[in-house]
């Protein structure tokens, strides 16, 4: 039922619960949303029923990170159902949210950003020096890029996740899978 759901939603609220933690099926249900290209918000709910210590806050988002590590690009809010504490940050949030799933950025715009980018800092296996020649988005919903390379073979993974975070950085994707499609070289 949850992949069936989550194909009717453009941005879909993952709601754990703070006494439980992420559970297997939680992140199973996160690994749906991922793959079907959903934008995602995480909402650690019964927040008010956790002990609170100086670091609470920060070990359960580690705890939910470590979790979830695909979705590290979903923001994370902790609520209270029961007595409304902080429920209404999440009606902006999900607006930035689906605007960010909507956002088209120009190919201009891309290709400036490409120029401003240091790929010396992202890793790739070292015999193949990555030369991104152009890039220009696809679509929407989710963003998708399309990149024109000096590469024969796909891009190396850890090379696809220097560029989406900068992407992410540099347009504001927040909660919102990118795609990449590549045009490899003959």
């Amino acid at each position: 039922m949850a992949r069936k759901h989550l194909e009717q939603a453009d941005v879909a609220l993952l709601v754990l619960d703070a006494t439980e933690g992420v559970t297997k099926p939680d992140a199973t249900i996160a690994g749906y949303a991922h793959e079907s290209g959903r934008s995602v918000i995480l909402v650690m709910n019964k927040w008010d029923a956790v002990k609170k210590m100086s670091r609470t806050m920060q070990e359960f988002t580690e705890a939910v990170r470590y979790r979830c590590k695909f979705l590290d690009y979903a923001p994370l809010v902790f609520v209270s159902a029961l007595t409304g504490q902080k429920v209404e940050k999440l009606f902006p949030l999900i607006d930035n949210v689906a605007e960010a799933r909507r956002r088209r950025v120009s190919t201009g715009e891309l290709n400036r950003f490409l120029a401003e980018t240091d790929f010396d800092r992202a890793t790739s296996p070292s015999a193949r020096h990555v030369k991104i020649l152009y890039i220009t988005q696809a679509a929407v919903a989710p963003p998708t890029f399309v990149l024109f390379t000096n590469q024969r073979r796909p891009l190396h993974f850890s090379f696809e996740r220097f560029l989406e975070n900068r992407i992410r950085e540099a347009f504001d994707f927040t909660g919102t899978p990118i795609r990449f499609r590549q045009r490899l070289r003959r």
